[in-house]
């Protein structure tokens, strides 16, 4: 039976020899990454568990925030957490919904549904030093989405047919509101300077912030979109990517890039592959798109294929890009998954990975999308666990440049 088993090791591993020769692939992965040196610094429960991707927001002391909504529905949790995992804070509020925490200036914004609330905390205790309920005060019923830039707060959120855009300085007063297009909704609001991005799954708008008011400026409507949310069932656009000169990347059955005057640049069809993928995409600073089909891909911003991952090192487990990974500042690509954390290189070889068969063992679950710290390490949430982890990373925080992670940075501002 022993020289049976090792016969048929012996096959297979010629058969993937084999196999490798003959990928089309631009980049062979590297054969032997390394492993063993990522393992988990700490770990928190944090007694509520779920489905949803949780991107937390670092401050610029690697405190890390949550926003997260209980199992039973009945509240919305925050939470605050140190650099070596121990709890600063938690506190409780209203809502079924939640979605990102964001951070700025010392404060902490947590926007809710049912009601519709924006909330802003103290980051140092969780104090709430102020709130607003939309529901009470217009009748919204949509969850807010959220941009900080420009030491204002502004907010996407909606009642039936309307969505409203509206900006508020930090200690909550209201500086304008504006009625937007009948009959749109949208998943996103990203800013560059004083320009406001949203997309309703048809149309890109951009409506401009001029201070004491705001004005729509252009709209730019797909040619027969195939509108991936509902193409792919999970393709939600939580944050519009913006290029470091201004330009708008829209993910869909194709990648548009649109120019700060409302002008397409490019449109990048996507092959087949990408059917089943629900990646977002991030970018690098030197304008290359990365994106997830279960290989990971990086694409020229003139659309051309610079590679393709093709890593199939693994007995059993291999990993799966499905969503866009985060971009550290030497440019290497992090990526948590079920049962496994990767790090790709650059040149699209993979540069380590920690997962069952690197003796890592199954119990990470299904790690979401990973955020750094400014310190490198990386902390990845197990949902479905309730379980937050911070793992050992290589010392390099996130990429300046580009847009390098959802929501575009440490603080998740989604802004530039």
């Amino acid at each position: 039976m022993k020289n049976l088993i090792n016969s048929t090791l012996v096959l297979s591993i010629i058969a993937l020899i084999i196999s490798s020769c003959g990928d089309k692939n631009p980049i062979t992965p590297n054969p032997e990454p390394g492993t063993g040196d990522h393992e988990v610094l700490w770990s928190y429960d944090t007694g509520n568990g779920g489905m949803a991707d949780i991107t937390p927001a670092i401050d610029e002391n690697d405190n890390i925030y949550f926003s997260i909504v209980k199992e039973d529905y009945s509240a919305v949790l925050t939470f605050a957490l140190n650099k070596d995992g121990e709890e600063l804070w938690k506190n409780e509020t209203d809502g079924t919904t939640t979605d990102k925490v964001t951070y700025a200036d010392g404060k902490i914004f947590v926007v809710t549904e049912n009601p519709v609330t924006i909330l802003c905390l103290q980051a140092s205790n969780g104090n709430v030093l102020w709130s607003n309920n939309l529901t009470e005060n217009y009748d919204f019923e949509w969850n807010p989405k959220i941009a900080i830039n420009n030491n204002k707060i502004y907010l996407f959120s909606g009642q039936f047919l309307y969505g409203f855009l509206m900006a508020y300085d930090f200690q909550g007063n209201e500086i304008w509101i504006k009625q937007g297009p009948e009959l749109v909704g949208s998943l996103n609001l990203s800013v560059k300077g004083n320009a406001l991005y949203f997309h309703d799954g048809n149309t890109l708008y951009r409506y401009d912030d001029n201070g004491s008011s705001c004005d729509s400026t252009w709209a730019y409507t797909f040619i027969n979109p195939k509108n991936s949310n509902n193409e792919r069932g999970l393709v939600e656009l939580y944050s519009i990517p913006i290029d470091d000169d201004g330009n708008i990347y829209i993910r869909q059955e194709s990648i548009w890039i649109i120019s700060p005057e409302g002008q397409l640049i490019k449109e990048i069809p996507l092959d087949a592959s990408f059917d089943n993928s629900y990646s977002n995409i991030t970018l690098t600073s030197n304008n290359d798109i990365l994106i997830g089909n279960g290989n990971l891909v990086n694409l020229s911003s003139n659309g051309d294929k610079n590679w393709e991952t093709s890593i199939n090192d693994g007995m059993i487990i291999n990993p799966s890009f499905n969503t866009a990974p985060t971009i550290s500042s030497d440019g290497n690509y992090y990526d948590a998954q079920l049962f496994g954390l990767y790090s790709v290189k650059s040149s699209g070889a993979l540069n380590w990975k920690e997962n069952a068969e690197t003796g890592a063992g199954t119990e990470y679950g299904n790690l979401h999308p990973p955020v750094l710290t400014h310190e490198g390490n990386i902390i990845s949430v197990s949902s479905e666990q309730s379980v937050v982890r911070c793992f050992k990373g290589d010392g390099k925080g996130l990429a300046t440049g580009g847009w390098p992670k959802v929501y575009g940075d440490y603080a998740n501002t989604s802004s530039k």
